[in-house]
């Protein structure tokens, strides 16, 4: 009997690293109108801003059904596995609970602990792969969980935003909500504090506000592993990557493309910051 990991899509961990530590991804949905397509599988961040353009209403996600959870937790049980399941901030969505009341259908024999990361994007994307790692490296159960819990912790999220508009479109916008009609002509940078969005500061440019991302990670250092999400902005992403080198070595830092979920609520432009200290 081994353990294993299962998160859901808004965790943004890039798909060769998913399947490479065995981790199963559950997607979250998103719906224009009628027409509902699944996180990281019918559609990209990039189709994404297309379709906002062309589409008379906005988008809207959705947690994974309770169905959903209970058919993956079925899937690993039958194999005798246990299971650790991690999931985006339950104070941003419902999935920590509809992946909890799944794992109560389980027959009992079945050992699985749901955990609210308390972040979201690769903040929980980076708490997941060292789970997975973890389990890789022979750890137990009990072992995996409390390095989970204690990973939790450790992370921090940082990401810089062209606009709040998304964010308050999308009802996610948190404590940031004060500073939503003060911000409209400035680019505000925002973190994620105990499953909430808040404000950090704001700049005028986006050069600004990659050099105040770099001011925050170097705040944070020692820093474990540290990963940099965008959404069509690949070019900033390289540069932040750069800029980042010499507080980070590169083969520590993953790039990754953000999911459909961060851009219905952040836009396509927004460029994202996870790290997980020592």
């Amino acid at each position: 009997m081994t353990v294993r990991i299962v998160t859901d899509s808004a965790s943004d961990i890039p798909k060769e690293i998913s399947e490479s530590l065995g981790i199963s991804v559950v997607p979250i949905t998103i719906s224009f109108g009628e027409e509902i397509y699944r996180d990281g599988i019918d559609i990209t961040i990039n189709e994404l801003s297309h379709k906002i353009d062309k589409s008379p209403e906005y988008p809207k996600t959705a947690h994974p059904t309770v169905a959903s959870f209970a058919a993956t937790y079925r899937s690993i049980a039958e194999s005798g596995d246990s299971i650790v399941s991690i999931h985006l901030s339950d104070k941003l969505s419902g999935t920590f609970h509809a992946a909890s009341l799944a794992s109560r259908k389980l027959e009992k024999g079945c050992r699985i602990e749901v955990i609210d990361s308390r972040t979201v994007s690769m903040g929980l994307g980076l708490i997941v792969i060292a789970a997975a790692r973890a389990v890789q490296a022979g750890k137990s159960f009990v072992e995996v969980v409390q390095s989970v819990y204690q990973d939790i912790s450790k992370i921090r999220l940082a990401a810089y935003f062209e606009t709040l508009e998304y964010l308050y479109r999308g009802g996610r916008i948190g404590k940031a909500r004060a500073l939503f009609g003060s911000l409209l002509h400035v680019k505000p940078l925002i973190v994620v504090n105990d499953g909430e969005v808040q404000p950090l500061c704001y700049t005028r440019t986006r050069t600004g506000a990659l050099r105040r991302l770099r001011d925050y990670v170097k705040s944070l250092l020692p820093i474990r592993e540290l990963a940099v999400m965008y959404g069509e902005n690949k070019e900033s992403a390289d540069t932040l990557v750069e800029m980042l080198s010499d507080l980070c070595e590169e083969n520590h830092i993953i790039q990754t493309q953000a999911g459909v979920t961060l851009g219905v609520h952040a836009g396509a432009q927004t460029l994202a910051l996870s790290a997980l200290l020592e």
